[in-house]
């Protein structure tokens, strides 16, 4: 599933402590956004998602980034009206490239099922 960026890929407020990006995804339909905002006091950071099928902001995945520059983050959300635990994990970040993928899972963490991977590579 192919994404394109439009506009500023990541808008950056609050002295770099919160962005934003939007992308659509031309071969499924719909436009997504992706809202960050970073909790100083806990510092760590929560993701919004919305798209414009719903236009609402889905529960954050909270999280941030180790020392080995990989990211993760949990949330709880529902999927196909059920309860599921949510962990996005970023990694093999550089300037011009990144790795993303998003899994669930229904038993406590037990198993995860990866659902989306994106490799992002940044042109221009």
């Amino acid at each position: 599933m192919g994404g394109v960026h439009r506009g500023e890929p990541r808008s950056r407020h609050f002295d770099g402590g919160a962005n934003f990006d939007e992308i659509e995804f031309p071969t499924m339909g719909f436009k997504g956004l992706t809202l960050r905002l970073y909790d100083t006091e806990r510092e760590e950071w929560s993701l919004y998602w919305s798209n414009d099928r719903r236009g609402v902001l889905d529960p954050p995945v909270v999280g941030g980034f180790g020392a080995d520059g990989r990211g993760v983050f949990y949330g709880d959300d529902t999927y196909q009206g059920k309860d599921v635990r949510v962990r996005f994990l970023w990694s093999d970040i550089t300037t011009t490239t990144a790795t993303w993928e998003q899994a669930f899972s229904v038993d406590g963490e037990k198993a995860w099922l990866t659902n989306w991977v994106m490799e992002l590579v940044r042109r221009g």
